[in-house]
């Protein structure tokens, strides 16, 4: 089984948004999982009111700022984002 964690923080009003799901409840996760490499995610840049994503992939944690959050990694946090348990 996967488990997902996101936390969104940040932004101009530092609102904080949490999402979790794993593979037993939604059978999408471990294809959007497998899609992402998170060696390859670039540091956060240091960008004024931008949204931080910590993110954990069963114990692998990194954390992306919002505009280097792209490709399979972005469809996977916003899939964890929209349809958390």
């Amino acid at each position: 089984m996967v488990k997902v964690k996101v936390v969104r923080s940040g932004g101009f009003a530092g609102i904080q948004r949490r999402g979790e799901s794993d593979s037993a409840s939604d059978p999408l996760l471990s294809h959007l999982v497998d899609r992402v490499d998170l060696g390859a995610v670039p540091a956060p840049g240091r960008i004024p009111d931008q949204f931080l994503y910590d993110i954990d992939i069963d114990g692998r944690t990194t954390t992306v700022g919002e505009a280097q959050l792209q490709g399979p990694l972005r469809e996977l946090v916003h899939h964890v984002l929209d349809h958390t348990r």
